[in-house]
């Protein structure tokens, strides 16, 4: 009896091990660390390429006075308006580590001065470089004294529906504010009145007034869109431009021509999961290089590229003379050439008023700023303004003085025609001005905002 009991416990003890060795086993500090979860670690790795925007307009306000003749001349309607500036608060992403800044272009549309403040609390003024009103997109450049964080943006099809995401921006001035949610649906069409696109995401994270250009990211800290509206008459119903709609427009910003003032001649696409050959401009550097259209792009530089993007960022930085080899596959075959990059010849602003706005210009003087009662002689003085033309529409007339192009100051011509040439046939363009008018001894002085549709 002895033997069996002891036989017994032996065989009790073979088969239930000591409790101390049926623990749980210690936790994954991956899991229990809050500071590991996918969200918290996606906003930290994005939260420094996140910035607020704000930005002062020109707004009108209504009053009766002696320039009412000159105002309707030029407004076409009285009583004419005075003018008082106006604060308002956005957010925006950087995309690329020289200071490229993404936003919605309702953000930045009537901005007469743009500033941008980064995640460390860094204030610097914003040159308005691009916009699109269609796509409600808008490029800014800021200049960092040191490269800065960019966001990465996702690529196509990888935003899942019900995948969690994360809004990040500016809503009601509380910067950087993260909100939490999931892709609520895919494809929405937009605007609702009158719907352009139908591939528009639809979010439950919260997105309020402030949060519009900040960016909707996912859980590996991606840029899945671009937040751009809220449905004010629900709760957790926001939208935003998907990243893809984004990358295309940004890669079409970006360039060598557009941006670095350098003529390659391609422009690509992506399309059967590579980076093709679009188009090949006649007579460019790349068409006497031998480029062709549906060149299968393998490398640039010995670098491979997943996206178009990516492949325009790094021909941001080459500069005339440079020597960029392509490995392409044409037809199954390699088919390898170099192109040496040649530079754009500078183009005139004052061409490009007129050009394509109606508007002859010239360099506002000190004696005609002092003629005019004016304290600054920065600006352009409007000397003429062609029949027919968008600037005559909107009511120009000679002796206004413009003093913002697009949200920018206008510094010099040089920088004023580097922004003009990004300016397309049908873009809207936004110029404060400065009407002037004597009455006795008095000078009345006057701003306002004007739009123009470019030619």
């Amino acid at each position: 009896m002895k033997m069996r009991t002891g036989f017994s416990t032996w065989l009790l003890l073979l088969l239930v091990p000591p409790l101390a060795a049926i623990a749980a086993p210690p936790a994954d500090e991956s899991v229990s660390d809050p500071t590991r979860d996918p969200v918290v670690m996606a906003v930290q790795k994005v939260l420094p390429a996140v910035v607020n925007i704000s930005t002062e307009r020109i707004v009108e306000r209504r009053f009766n006075d002696p320039f009412a003749d000159f105002y309707r001349q030029f407004f076409g309607q009285p009583p004419q308006p005075r003018t008082e500036g106006v604060q308002s608060l956005g957010s925006g992403v950087i995309v690329d580590e020289d200071g490229w800044i993404i936003t919605n272009w309702h953000v930045v549309r009537l901005a007469s001065k743009i500033t941008v403040v980064l995640s460390d609390g860094t204030k610097l003024d914003a040159q308005y470089v691009s916009g699109d009103e269609k796509n409600d997109l808008a490029l800014l450049k800021i200049e960092p004294k040191k490269p800065l964080t960019a966001v990465e943006i996702a690529g196509e099809g990888e935003t899942m529906l019900g995948e969690t995401v994360v809004a990040i921006g500016n809503p009601f001035g509380f910067d950087h504010t993260v909100t939490r949610g999931v892709i609520s649906a895919k494809n929405r069409s937009w605007p609702f009145d009158n719907p352009q696109f139908t591939d528009v995401l639809q979010t439950d994270a919260a997105i309020n007034p402030g949060n519009s250009g900040g960016p909707l990211i996912n859980t590996r800290g991606q840029l899945v869109g671009i937040n751009m509206a809220l449905l004010q008459e629900a709760n957790g119903i926001g939208f935003a431009i998907p990243a893809s709609r984004v990358a295309n427009l940004l890669a079409a910003w970006f360039s060598p021509e557009k941006r670095a003032r350098v003529w390659l001649g391609l422009r690509f696409e992506h399309a059967r999961g590579s980076i093709v050959v679009s188009d090949v401009k006649p007579d460019s550097p790349a068409a006497t290089a031998g480029a062709q259209k549906d060149d299968r792009i393998l490398t640039v530089d010995g670098q491979s590229f997943g996206n178009v993007l990516s492949l325009q960022r790094m021909l941001l930085h080459k500069k005339a003379g440079d020597t960029v080899q392509f490995d392409v596959e044409r037809g199954g075959k390699p088919a390898p050439y170099s192109v040496t990059l040649a530079a754009l010849p500078k183009l005139a602003a004052a061409d490009l008023m007129l050009q394509k706005f109606g508007l002859q210009v010239q360099p506002l003087t000190a004696d005609a700023a002092e003629g005019m009662g004016l304290s600054s002689t920065r600006g352009l003085l409007v000397a003429r303004v062609q029949r027919g033309s968008p600037a005559e529409a909107v009511g120009f007339v000679p002796r206004i003085v413009i003093t913002y192009i697009g949200g920018e100051h206008i510094t010099s011509m040089d920088r004023l025609a580097e922004q003009l040439s990004d300016v397309d046939s049908g873009d809207v363009v936004t110029m404060s001005v400065i009407l002037t008018e004597k009455h006795g001894g008095n000078i009345w002085e006057e701003i306002s905002n004007v739009s123009l549709k470019a030619r």
